[in-house]
Formats: C-alpha cells, sequence, structure tokens
C-alpha cells in the first residue's frame, strides 16, 4: 500500500481506495475489537474524561533504540494524555510489570487482558490477538506509537481511515516523535 504509486493522481486514488476498502480485518476480529472499545468507552464516560491509546512494540522488535523503557515512554508523551484519561496499551510485552512507571504517574493503565472476557477473545482464534489491538489502539482519541513497527504503522492508517487527525498522533522515540504531525510538502 504505501509502495503503490501512480503518477495520475486520479489512478493513484482509485488503487489507494481500493487497499483501503477491500483489503481488511475480518467481522470477528472488528467484533471482538468493538467490544473492547465499547467497554473502554463505558469506562471512560464514567469518568468524564476521553481515552487515549499507546503502542509499545517490545518482543520481536530488531531495531533496539527504539525499544525504550516505560520511564521513556512516559517521559516521552506525557504531555499528550490528559489527566485522569484511560490510558489503553496496546503491547506484545507479557510482563505487565513494565508499564508500572506509566501506571504510577499516569492512572488508569488498560490492557486487551482487562477485557479478555468481555470481548470473548477465548473464542477468538489466537492469531487475531494483535489484529483486535490495533483496531482498539486506532480509536483513542489522542495515540503515540512505536518507531518503526508496522504495526504503529497500521494503527496510524486506520485513525486516518476512521476520521482522525494526524496532529493527533506521536512516537515514544523522541528523535522521531513528531514525525506525523509534520507535514512534508
Amino acid at each position: 500500500y504505501t509502495f503503490i504509486h501512480f503518477t495520475d493522481p486520479k489512478i493513484d486514488n482509485y488503487y489507494k481506495r481500493f487497499v483501503r476498502d477491500f483489503l481488511h480485518y475480518n467481522d470477528e476480529v472488528y467484533c471482538a475489537a468493538w467490544k473492547v472499545i465499547d467497554a473502554v468507552q463505558k469506562e471512560a464516560d464514567q469518568l468524564k474524561l476521553p481515552w487515549s491509546t499507546l503502542h509499545v512494540r517490545r518482543g520481536d522488535l530488531q531495531y533496539k533504540k527504539v525499544k525504550i523503557s516505560a520511564e521513556e515512554w512516559y517521559e516521552n508523551t506525557k504531555e499528550v494524555w490528559q489527566p485522569g484519561e484511560i490510558l489503553y496499551i496496546a503491547t506484545d510485552e507479557r510482563d505487565k510489570k513494565f508499564f508500572d512507571p506509566i501506571k504510577a504517574k499516569n492512572p488508569p493503565v488498560r490492557f486487551l487482558d482487562d477485557y479478555w472476557e468481555a470481548a470473548g477473545m477465548d473464542q477468538l482464534d489466537h492469531t487475531y490477538i494483535g489484529m483486535v489491538d490495533t483496531i482498539v489502539a486506532s480509536h483513542g482519541r489522542a495515540f503515540a506509537g512505536t518507531w518503526f513497527s508496522t504495526f504503529t504503522g497500521y494503527i496510524n492508517r486506520l485513525r486516518g481511515y476512521i476520521g482522525k487527525s494526524m496532529k493527533d498522533s506521536w512516537y515514544g522515540f523522541l528523535p522521531r516523535k513528531d514525525v506525523m504531525r509534520e507535514v512534508p510538502y
């Protein structure tokens, strides 16, 4: 998708829209994701605050310089989050204690695990878990992701598809923090 380019803008837009409209996750993935989104939204409504999202890639990320600590994530993005809003973290980090520094400074913090039963994740093919997380992460008020991560890239693309401004997206890696907010032309 990123590498499709036609010199005629009409043809270029046609094929990019074709990819957007016809190549997407199946309904089972979206149904599970919407159950999570609904639960997070209800919780946020009770707090009378919005909710935002973060994608922290940890597991197989080969780019070590962007694999930063939770303390760095917080310090690099703290002005993005509203005080007291829910921060939903999409991650492949299995040890949730990794996020304790963020929890200590920006409660409440939520993960897909917190909505596992509500979303019926046990009935879902386990290979869909990351896909559910990407959809949920695309719906937050603000979003910060992992530089070099294809999941973060797709979350940002989904945010654009649903009408979220790229001015509300950042990266946790400080040298690239504002790349999504800059207009290159």
